[in-house]
């Protein structure tokens, strides 16, 4: 049963590498077109493969972030949103004091004050107390003439944050990205810069990669979910699920020879994803005999438990 459900994890994995003919022609028309706007709504496709469990995930997240902003922070953001816009202006956010304000802050304060200091009776020192508390939580930063509102409504941001809680820890060079999101590297990269600069994921360089997590998701299992990536890994763990075993059994078992996966062996030992065990525990099918000259191993199922509370794939409490 084990087996059959491995096959079934690796068959929708290799689904996801297949792209349908109409969407490779779009995909090369759309190529040229790279200097978008970055900010532009562009729809997806509806068989577009995020599943909607994480679209309705990040509508969520942005409501509760929304609700977290004071009316005249909310207020002061709908100015924001509109001074932002304005190139005559550098793209800088400086709120230390009132005296020292950039020429951007200087402008959405001035805005803000004319607006609502009769309108709605905001006085001064509360609106720029708003604008540093808009800086401080990340709505308006430096270098962006966006706000956090306006990356949580984008289409194709909103997209790429639910890809991310489907597959984190995955970096710029996985094939996944043009498979189902249908942008090249370079792009992608510009839509993770502006989202760790709002603080909606994180970043992490685990070996040579630089690898990308949503931002409210523990770092505690970073390393694994990046292991994880690698299916001739994932093979190797299910394989131990299955039954104690030597290195020798486990090459026999998944066709691979044995030198070829000492390295992963070595490394999911490294972290604990792999226990040795004396032979005297290791669990036997009826007329199975110890060989004492081996070195045998099974998987540590409650580390992995743990990992499946933060990463839902690979499924490896389906599998225990």
């Amino acid at each position: 049963m084990r087996t059959i459900e491995l096959v079934k994890w690796k068959s929708e994995v290799m689904a996801q590498k297949e792209i349908p003919k109409e969407l490779k022609e779009k995909q090369e028309s759309t190529s040229s077109s790279a200097t978008k706007d970055m900010d532009e709504e562009i729809p997806f496709e509806e068989h577009q493969d995020t599943d909607s469990e994480y679209k309705v995930r990040i509508e969520q997240l942005r409501e509760e972030l929304l609700s977290e902003l004071t009316p005249i922070e909310k207020d002061v953001l709908n100015i924001a949103r509109q001074i932002l816009k304005l190139k005559k202006y550098p793209a800088e956010i400086s709120v230390e004091r009132v005296e020292l304000m950039s020429p951007m802050v200087d402008k959405i304060y001035a805005k803000a004050i004319a607006k609502f200091e009769n309108q709605k009776g905001y006085k001064k020192e509360s609106i720029f107390s708003a604008i540093q508390s808009l800086e401080s939580k990340k709505w308006i930063i430096t270098d962006q003439r966006t706000t956090k509102a306006e990356i949580l409504r984008n289409t194709i941001k909103k997209e790429i944050l639910a890809f991310i809680q489907k597959y984190p820890g995955i970096h710029a060079r996985d094939p996944k990205i043009e498979e189902i999101l249908h942008i090249t590297r370079n792009p992608f990269i510009k839509h993770m810069a502006a989202l760790e600069a709002f603080g909606l994921i994180r970043s992490s360089k685990i070996g040579s990669t630089l690898n990308y997590f949503p931002a409210d998701l523990p770092d505690v299992f970073d390393d694994l979910a990046v292991l994880f990536q690698n299916e001739i890994v994932v093979e190797i763990v299910h394989s131990f699920i299955d039954k104690d075993m030597t290195l020798m059994e486990l090459a026999a078992k998944i066709g691979v020879y044995h030198r070829a996966i000492q390295y992963h062996i070595k490394t999911l030992l490294e972290h604990n994803v792999l226990l040795e065990i004396d032979p005297s525990e290791v669990n036997l099918s009826p007329g199975e005999k110890i060989d004492s000259r081996r070195k045998y191993y099974k998987v540590n199922s409650g580390l992995l438990e743990r990992y499946n509370r933060l990463f839902k794939i690979p499924p490896f409490v389906e599998w225990l």
